[in-house]
């Protein structure tokens, strides 16, 4: 016998054999009842589906919540045993997916892995279509001083003054250490070494990378919110060409400017130590400095600094374009350029110094 759901004031009897077919009849009988108390007779029920079990225990369970109480009458062993199974669920706690969890770490590690991946494919790419903007296109000119000047000349005073300073704490530091054996004399080497080879290249590639690799992305990562980017494209216009391509013309002008003025900052930061910590003159030091500085030293330098106005500009670029979304996503593209720029610039620098020990003349280790 097909099964029937009568209510007949606080009591619901249920009588019959309930499969999945009854299931819309049971949920709009139960959920249709406003009592503040009811009882549940099962004594003519011989079957329940477990779907039919299992929306009448939510149904009541939500009701209960609400303050309805419910009581359960006749059941038969079998339908007693799914109820009792629903209850015995309910009361146990779920497990706690903590990061601890061996299968956490795991799903943690692997999502992590394919955003790396896709981020350096997508990195490859886009350096690939950069490039070929670059040698194919036109030169904007205009737009392309404009981004000189921003990465250039605006940025000459902080680039100054902080490879100043190192030039004088490494000299004062170098210079200390070597009075302690009589060896002071070799400060203007050291210092002249660690400028051209190292820190002047490094120092200046990443305050470029922190203010113009940050501007790139934010600039571009505001065009892409605006749609600005989208217009630009169905208008058909190169994006390459016209977004990116002035953006690496103009630090490959003035990055190597940028590192010279660095490196002199430097060595002049080390005159002045030399000059105030340990009395040497400045006749000495700049003696000292120029026997130990080949002109191949000062080119290294502005080798080294086309590497890192590619990495600089297109991975500012590349972050720029990938946002979606809103003003966060900006904030997260500029974060993510800083960070990505100044890591393949160390990494870039240090596949560079093992080819120096070759190329340097002079030098073997």
């Amino acid at each position: 016998m097909r099964g029937k759901i009568i209510h007949n004031e606080n009591k619901v009897r249920i009588s019959g054999r309930f499969s999945v077919d009854d299931l819309k009849e049971v949920t709009s009988m139960l959920e249709g009842i406003s009592s503040r108390h009811l009882v549940m007779d099962f004594s003519n029920c011989q079957s329940v589906d477990t779907c039919i079990a299992a929306r009448m225990w939510s149904i009541t369970e939500a009701k209960r919540a609400r303050g309805t109480s419910f009581e359960f009458l006749g059941m038969n062993p079998d339908i007693k045993a799914i109820f009792d199974r629903f209850e015995v669920s309910d009361e146990r706690s779920p497990l706690p997916v903590t990061k601890n969890a061996l299968l956490y770490n795991f799903e943690d590690i692997g999502g992590k892995v394919l955003v790396t991946w896709d981020t350096v494919s997508g990195l490859v790419s886009f350096t690939a279509k950069a490039f070929k903007a670059l040698f194919t296109g036109k030169v904007r000119g205009s737009i392309t001083a404009y981004y000189m000047e921003q990465s250039g000349v605006m940025a000459v005073p902080i680039v100054v003054t902080l490879n100043w300073l190192m030039g004088v704490v490494l000299g004062y530091q170098a210079g200390y250490q070597m009075s302690q054996f009589g060896a002071e004399l070799f400060m203007p080497a050291l210092l002249a070494y660690s400028i051209c080879w190292e820190i002047g290249p490094m120092m200046t590639a990443v305050l470029v990378a922190g203010r113009s690799g940050s501007a790139f992305a934010a600039e571009i990562g505001t065009m892409k919110v605006r749609q600005e980017v989208d217009a630009l494209e169905v208008m058909g216009f190169n994006l390459y060409g016209y977004i990116v391509t002035p953006k690496m013309i103009a630090l490959f002008v003035v990055m190597p400017l940028l590192v010279t003025v660095a490196n002199f900052a430097g060595m002049a930061g080390g005159l002045a130590a030399g000059g105030m910590f340990l009395g040497m003159p400045a006749e000495v030091y700049i003696a000292e400095a120029r026997k130990a500085l080949v002109p191949f030293d000062l080119y290294w330098g502005v080798i080294k600094s086309l590497f890192y106005s590619a990495i600089i500009s297109v991975t500012g670029s590349f972050m720029g374009m990938r946002v979606r979304g809103g003003p966060a996503s900006v904030g997260r593209a500029t974060t993510s350029a800083v960070v990505v720029s100044i890591f393949l610039v160390i990494l870039v620098d240090a596949l560079l110094s093992l080819l120096f020990v070759h190329l340097r003349p002079g030098l073997t280790l």
